[in-house]
């Protein structure tokens, strides 16, 4: 029998033994309280049974306590029966393991950020829905062809900054996504066949139309302006501001 099998045995024993005693000293108070109160009302007896079994528990598991701790300690137990769960060994840090802490924390980072979405602490918030990168990005598969990517911060250079989440789309335009109805409505889209911009349904009313159908009147321009090519300004109507950074 090897040593670890011998101690665990021995502690085994004495926590039973400790235990045994603990109950049978509780049962032999209440059940010599219940029989001394006879002629008592059913109420008192059981409530002094139960008084008297209980203050007998704890009496015993202190008596049992101060002479477990000499035999324990001459035994080479620990002082108490518990003893913590040995943890297992770290990885050691390499390329390869911090390669991949790398892309756990993006994935992380990229779940815990999604509740600026889904405030309802919904399936995007969950880390394990995510696959993260070593650069920081991370993305979420929500149909064959569509993903919802976040795009960390350029100057976030401690991990805590803002982070901007897109939707992408096989063939399409990364699209910037603000809420999680905005997402679902892109979705549908998709669903039923149409692109992510829904700018792009109005390209046939050509360069010198609104989004809304409505013709440009060129006429409206000041003649300093028509003197002045750079006073003119490019109207875009729904467009953005800025590229998505991929």
């Amino acid at each position: 029998m090897t040593d670890t099998a011998r101690t665990r045995l021995l502690a085994t024993a004495l926590d039973t033994a400790d235990s045994a005693a603990t109950v049978v000293a509780g049962a032999a108070a209440g059940l010599a309280t219940y029989r001394a109160l006879a002629h008592r009302p059913m109420e008192t007896r059981l409530t002094l049974t139960a008084a008297a079994g209980a203050l007998a528990l704890c009496l015993t598991d202190q008596a049992t306590t101060l002479l477990r701790r000499p035999l324990r300690r001459h035994l080479g137990l620990p002082a108490y029966g518990y003893t913590a769960p040995l943890a297992s060994p770290a990885a050691a840090p390499s390329l390869g393991q911090l390669t991949a802490e790398a892309a756990d924390d993006a994935a992380h980072r990229a779940a815990t950020h999604a509740h600026t979405l889904d405030r309802g602490s919904g399936s995007l918030t969950q880390a394990a829905n995510w696959i993260g990168q070593v650069d920081g990005t991370a993305s979420c598969e929500l149909t064959p062809d569509a993903r919802l990517l976040c795009v960390p911060a350029p100057s976030d250079r401690y991990g805590a900054g803002a982070r901007t989440y897109y939707l992408a789309a096989d063939g399409e335009r990364p699209i910037e996504v603000h809420t999680l109805s905005e997402l679902v409505a892109l979705l549908d889209r998709l669903a039923d066949g149409q692109g992510l911009d829904p700018e792009a349904d109005d390209d046939h009313y050509g360069d010198d139309h609104y989004g809304d159908g409505e013709q440009l009147d060129h006429s409206d321009l000041d003649d300093e302006d028509d003197q002045d090519p750079e006073a003119r300004e490019v109207l875009v109507v729904g467009g953005y501001s800025e590229e998505p950074p991929f």
